[in-house]
């Protein structure tokens, strides 16, 4: 496993517990009733989802950068599509708190996002 690959794995998995615990101290304090609990594995998968992506994708940049900028985009596209597969699911099976759920997955979706991009954007740059 690559040094970046660790570091990654890190970041990721603090951004886990700062979700939960933010989502925590929302639910608890300032939204009590509207908890959702299959917010710990949202949290779970989108760690999982991100950190095999961004696996795949460091591993794609250190090989061929033409084609990790080529894959990016579609790799973009069907992890969106995935995503919103997922939350139209959870959204027709669970009726019950779908504000709460929804700003929930977005708030982690770009969370997640944000420190991938970053991340290879960093890779990226370095590597020039």
């Amino acid at each position: 496993m690559s040094r970046e690959l660790k570091r990654f794995i890190v970041k990721i998995l603090i951004a886990v517990v700062v979700l939960a615990a933010a989502g925590w101290a929302i639910f608890t304090k300032f939204a009590p009733g509207h908890y959702l609990p299959v917010l710990p594995w949202m949290l779970a998968f989108f760690a999982v989802v991100t950190i095999l992506i961004y696996a795949w994708q460091l591993s794609l940049l250190k090989k061929d950068l033409g084609r990790f900028t080529r894959s990016s985009m579609i790799v973009s596209l069907l992890r969106l599509v995935l995503y919103s597969g997922v939350a139209i699911v959870f959204l027709i099976t669970h009726s019950e708190n779908i504000p709460a759920f929804i700003v929930s997955i977005v708030v982690v979706y770009l969370v997640f996002t944000f420190i991938e991009v970053a991340d290879l954007a960093r890779i990226t740059k370095k590597d020039r």
